[in-house]
Order: C-alpha cells, then sequence, then structure tokens
C-alpha cells in the first residue's frame, strides 16, 4: 500500500507534466490515497467473502508490488540522465513537500498528526470506533450484537491503505525527491513495531514512531564508527519479541 502510494503519486509527475504548481500536490496525496486504499481492498475482499487469511493476501500481494515499483524505475520511467540508476527524473520544486523553516522537516509531518487526531476521535470517541474495538477484541460477540462485520473490515482496510498510500506520497515528494528502487526498506514492517510499542493508543504511536524513527537513523549513522547498519534492525526484532514474550508471559502467574 505504501509502495501503490508512491507509485499513484509519481505517476501524476510523469504523465501530466504541465499541469498549474499549485495543483500537483493536493493532486498526488488523493491519487496516493486512493491507490493505497484500492491496494488495501485488493486484501480485504477475498478476507470478506471466501474467508482468505488476510496475512498470506497481503504479503504476496508484497511482491506483486515490489517487482510493479522494479518494472517502473528500471523500464519506462527510468530518467535518462540517471546514468543508469534505477529510478524517475526529479520532481519539479511544485511538486515537492514544502519545508519548515531553515530545516529539512517537510510538511508532511503536519498530514501525520492530522491522521493521527482523525485516528483517535473516530476510535475512541464515535460509535463506529466503539463498534471496531468490539470486534477486534471479540467478533463474535460482534456478530451477536449485530455489528456489520464484512462492511466494517472492507471500511477499515480501505482507510489504513490510503494511510499508507499518504505515506508513500509523502517519502516520494517530502523524502526521496522521486520514486527509486528500494524507496521502502521495510516501513510497513516497522509500523507493527510503532504499533505494538503503543498498544495500540493512537497518541503513544507519536511517542513510538519518533523513537523507533530515532533507533532506523541511528543505525544509519554507527556505519561511521564501523558497526553495521543491520544493528538497528536487530534492535528492532529483539524490541518485538520482548513485546510479544510480555504480552504472553503476563497472562500466567507463579504458583507455589
Amino acid at each position: 500500500q505504501f509502495l501503490l502510494g508512491a507509485i499513484g503519486a509519481t505517476a501524476i509527475t510523469i504523465y501530466f507534466p504541465n499541469l498549474p504548481g499549485i495543483v500537483y500536490i493536493p493532486l498526488m496525496v488523493i491519487v496516493g490515497i486512493v491507490a493505497g486504499a484500492v491496494w488495501g481492498l485488493l486484501t480485504a475482499l477475498p478476507r470478506t467473502y471466501f474467508q482468505v487469511n488476510e496475512l498470506i493476501t497481503s504479503l504476496m500481494l508484497n511482491y506483486i508490488a515490489l517487482l510493479l515499483l522494479d518494472y517502473f524505475v528500471f523500464g519506462p520511467w527510468r530518467d535518462p540522465e540517471g546514468f543508469n540508476f534505477p529510478g524517475t527524473p526529479m520532481f519539479l520544486p511544485s511538486q515537492l513537500l514544502a519545508t519548515i523553516g531553515d530545516t529539512r522537516l517537510h510538511i508532511g509531518v503536519l498530514f501525520a498528526i492530522i491522521a493521527v487526531v482523525l485516528f483517535a476521535f473516530l476510535i475512541l470517541k464515535t460509535r463506529w470506533g466503539y463498534e471496531l474495538r468490539v470486534l477486534g477484541a471479540n467478533p463474535s460477540a460482534a456478530k451477536y450484537a449485530g455489528i456489520k462485520i464484512n462492511k466494517h473490515i472492507l471500511l477499515v482496510m480501505m482507510i489504513s491503505g490510503g494511510m499508507a498510500g499518504l505515506a508513500g506520497m509523502i517519502e516520494v515528494s517530502g523524502v526521496a525527491g522521486r520514486l527509486m528502487y528500494g524507496i521502502s526498506p521495510g516501513y510497513g514492517y516497522t509500523a507493527i513495531i510503532v504499533a505494538w510499542l503503543a498498544r495500540l493508543n493512537p497518541w503513544a504511536m507519536i511517542v513510538s514512531s519518533i523513537f523507533i524513527g530515532g533507533l532506523i537513523v541511528g543505525g544509519y549513522s554507527v556505519q561511521t564508527i564501523g558497526l553495521p547498519s543491520s544493528m538497528s534492525l536487530m534492535l528492532q526484532g529483539a524490541i518485538l519479541f520482548c513485546l510479544i514474550g510480555g504480552e504472553m508471559l503476563s497472562k500466567f502467574r507463579v504458583k507455589k
């Protein structure tokens, strides 16, 4: 979903090079969200109507998305002046997210904050959010209470896919400045750790995402002292392992 959002946003820059500058960012945001939502729907439909495990379909779709990305950056979208580097031409200034002041921080961070606020409101303050929490905690109870499970699954997968697509658009427009090979070193898997660390609390996700983001950047920095960058990946795995282990052990107690 992240990759499809990045691809969709880049398609606007490739096929519509002469649009007014003010149109690009809103249009790239919309297309990125729609592309991610459609990719999420491809997982939700088999799960809803054929009871196909969503983990299997989403993991298989990952390979399709990666190969689709490779096709574009190695094929029709490759920059002819890029010295055979697998990437598209650099975006125009009007196609890049504006930075905040003299920093490298761009307005994509505002999109993330708005998304967290909306998520917190919907999940914690609305009937729809309450039904989702019931469905997540006990699907049988949700079905008995008359909650429309299939409708909720489709809607949630589309919304989450759209948010991942928005993240992909932000990555190409705010960080990389173009679509290129390896645009995501596994951000989707990292997001699982972020959510687990926050125990699915939307406000805690801000803290856990900053922590994990610092860990990833630190992994690249330690290369200057001779340590491999994979150290950060190892620590992420250890954190997730400890979280899952602690969750399991918390359900038991020692008796004499």
